[in-house]
């Protein structure tokens, strides 16, 4: 760790005196005025400066003067938090890490480990969320367990997505963005009072461009095609205030980009390549592969709506949110690398629907604090058809080559051709339902001092059916097992406390113990019936300290210090079955592990038109008990690393801004993140370890203040600066190795009216 310090001194000594970055990002305006932006981590409107909780906010200004138009680019300015692309070819998921807590798989066994909001909605499945809209007035990053003030409970995090809410005057907002590889984007908003009472607003999005990875066909990977769409119908009268939002979302593009890196002949490319045709050649540049058309696909259907009614009791409030959302999706990805030949890859049918009611009545206390108390109904029910690619038509040619039974020479016997069809179709089906009680209080105690007392208890179900069936031969891919269903159910109590202490109205001390739990779930991708079962709950306890201080309006500067103790800690693996000897992705559960760290964020306004923000992240991650089966054995591995948990992540940022004239302002910026190697698997394969990097983009801005247009030409990846974000290692079944790298470098002009 003490290596990877050095490259980033001059980037974290720009930040040395801050704010939490969202107050002073755009442009420092909060800096220079004494501003601050306005947070509901714990569900109420608060200054981000007196929230006693470790959390970033990044307001609708700054995501545009960035040029952010995606949630999991706020990677790039928070500290501790990674985001992995989708997987599976699916470009539209959402899989965050924060401290070092994630989850990136997307079967619909398993459960995010940090909880994405939309609007107060908990976001089971993220590849139907549309987040890339205008009309986002804010994205608020908690870190640590949350449970006592949001509706599902999340063990790493939460990812808290807050949309504009119509009001009483008009807004219009509007831009359009061309860039490279002949990408267009075009997002409009407007709000327009209907009464004194009603109001309503409309969003709409549509994009389209080519994608940067190129297959001979000419059907690019990593293309946009999409179009999106939301209205808010907003009342406020009587005591009562409303809010039902609708959107939808309709994409049509292929696969996400992914690259073979490595190839080594195994027992079944031999086969595929003696019997069907030859197998495999790594592509050697990453930004070209091959792709079959019937797995270049990335399609999704999504439409989500939610109810939101607040009613003021006098002394009480009470707020309901009633959601449902439905999101019908098909991708697939090409692991072979080729067209003409079928020896790898997968295309996933996924659907899921979900209906949530979550109550909140939040009591006045006597002018001294306030107290939650809160119920929360969820029920999900997902169906995932998955057909597996491996050697294609391999039985067939068996049989025709009268290799049935097939011999197998060491040691010498017979198997069933049929036990070589590896081409496989899942049917899985999974109902999860979740009822949680929670409670949140906090009052002063004197002046100044202030106790926080939270607790929770959640009850989850599930019940999961599975059948797998070999193609060609049509028998069951579970000897004697054609299908099966599993049915368990568990129940967490986590609790909350902190205590607070202002010294001085911008200087504030914490201190705060919480626990975190996530529920367990099913090996949903088994290969033979020993494999068939369940996995274990998650729990994380987190004690965390900081101080937050604001310093006139020049200067502010968040300070957290943390210690997570994680208990069978949920962990997505690849393995080798040595009943089939197919490769078998699971979760299983390592005994225990410990994650501590430090996070500094800060913005400093250098003069009136000159303001540097920045974040640090230092993460001391490791397993103290992990044994994991390798080919049948118990294996202590208790030696690897955490997956996506860098010692270190930075970054900062420098904005001018000069008057050119009465009515033209100019915005010049440079930002730049930096991330410590880390490994993007469990298992520390060599070939996926992310080295450390650093990423830098910059933007030059003309604002004209009596239209509201402003003209923004931007780049991205300045160094054109090519790293794994994801990957998966197949080397001793298939004999690949998969990555998922970084986009190229970018450039964009994007023209915008907001008034």
């Amino acid at each position: 760790m003490r290596k990877t310090l050095y490259p980033i001194v001059s980037l974290i000594a720009l930040a040395a005196p801050g704010n939490a970055f969202a107050q002073t990002d755009a442009l420092g305006a909060g800096a220079a005025s004494g501003s601050d932006i306005v947070v509901t981590a714990r569900r109420r409107e608060e200054r981000l400066q007196d929230v006693p909780i470790a959390v970033s906010a990044v307001d609708a200004s700054a995501l545009d003067s960035r040029g952010l138009d995606n949630v999991t680019q706020i990677s790039q300015i928070a500290p501790n938090i990674q985001f992995t692309p989708g997987q599976g070819g699916n470009s539209g998921g959402i899989a965050p890490f924060i401290r070092g807590v994630g989850e990136n798989d997307f079967i619909i066994t398993s459960d995010p480990a940090v909880g994405v909001y939309i609007d107060g909605v908990y976001v089971a499945r993220t590849f139907g969320a549309t987040t890339e809209l205008l009309g986002i007035d804010r994205i608020e990053v908690l870190r640590g367990p949350q449970g006592t003030l949001f509706g599902k409970n999340t063990v790493g995090g939460a990812i808290n997505i807050v949309s504009a809410i119509p009001g009483r005057e008009q807004r219009l907002e509007a831009d359009l963005r061309y860039g490279s590889f002949n990408t267009v984007r075009g997002r409009v908003y407007a709000e327009t009072p209907l009464s004194d009472s009603w109001s309503l607003g409309v969003a709409a999005l549509g994009e389209f461009g080519e994608g940067w990875q190129k297959i001979p066909s000419g059907d690019n990977l990593g293309n946009r095609k999409v179009m999106a769409g939301k209205l808010a119908l907003h009342y406020d009268g009587e005591g009562l205030d409303a809010v039902l939002q609708v959107d939808g979302l309709h994409r049509r593009q292929h696969s996400a980009p992914h690259s073979m890196i490595a190839f080594t002949p195994t027992f079944f490319s031999i086969l595929q390549s003696t019997f069907i045709s030859p197998c495999c050649t790594v592509p050697g540049d990453i930004d070209r592969t091959d792709s079959n058309s019937e797995l270049n696909k990335d399609h999704t259907d999504a439409v989500n709506a939610s109810l939101t009614l607040t009613k003021d009791l006098g002394g009480a409030t009470l707020k309901s949110i009633t959601a449902y959302r439905y999101v019908d999706a098909l991708f697939g990805r090409d692991g072979d690398a080729s067209s003409a030949v079928n020896y790898a890859g997968d295309i996933h049918d996924e659907r899921a629907r979900q209906i949530s009611q979550e109550l909140q009545l939040s009591l006045d206390l006597g002018g001294r604090g306030t107290l939650l108390l809160g119920a929360f109904v969820y029920r999900e029910k997902t169906r995932d058809n998955t057909r597996l690619i491996v050697a294609d038509g391999l039985f067939p040619a068996l049989v025709a080559a009268g290799l049935d039974p097939f011999p197998v020479p060491f040691p010498p016997f017979a198997v069933p051709a049929s036990s070589l069809d590896f081409n496989i179709d899942f049917r899985n089906r999974q109902r999860t339902d979740n009822l949680a009680l929670f409670a949140n209080g906090n009052y002063e105690l004197i002046d100044g001092l202030s106790l926080e007392l939270g607790a929770r208890y959640t009850w989850e179900k599930k019940k999961f059916f599975q059948s797998a069936t070999r193609i060609y031969s049509g028998e069951p891919l579970l000897a004697g097992t054609p299908s099966y269903t599993l049915e368990k159910s568990w129940d967490a109590f986590t609790p909350r406390a902190s205590l607070s202490y202002k010294f001085r109205p911008n200087l504030m001390a914490y201190a705060s113990y919480s626990r975190g739990f996530r529920s367990g779930g099913f090996n949903g991708r088994p290969t033979s019936v020993e494999e068939i079962g369940s996995y274990d709950p998650e729990y994380l306890t987190s004690y965390e300290a900081g101080v937050k201080a604001g310093f006139g309006g020049i200067a502010t500067i968040n300070l957290a210090v943390f210690r997570n103790e994680y208990r069978d800690q949920q962990i997505l693996v690849s393995t080798v079955s040595p009943a089939t000897g197919l490769i078998i992705v699971r979760n299983e559960n390592a005994g225990r592990s410990r994650i501590q760290g430090i996070e500094l964020e800060g913005a400093f306004k250098v003069s009136p038109r000159f303001t540097v923000t920045g974040a640090l992240g230092l993460l001391d991650a490791k397993y103290l008990e992990y044994v994991s089966v390798i080919n049948g054995v118990p294996t202590d591995v208790s030696n690897r690393e955490l997956k996506q948990a860098p010692d270190i992540t930075a970054n900062a940022s420098a904005v001018y801004q000069a008057p050119l004239s009465d009515n033209v302002e100019g915005v010049l910026r440079l930002d730049a993140a930096y991330k410590s190697q880390v490994f993007v698997d469990a298992e520390n394969t060599p070939l996926l370890r992310q080295p450390d990097h650093a990423i830098l983009n910059a933007s030059a801005e003309l604002r004209f203040a009596d239209s509201g247009l402003s003209v923004r030409v931007g780049v991205d990846n300045i160094t054109d600066r090519r790293i794994i974000t994801a990957g998966y290692d197949a080397s001793t079944s298939f004999g690949f190795t998969e990555a998922y790298y970084s986009p190229p470098r970018r450039y964009s002009i994007t023209l915008a009216l907001r008034r």
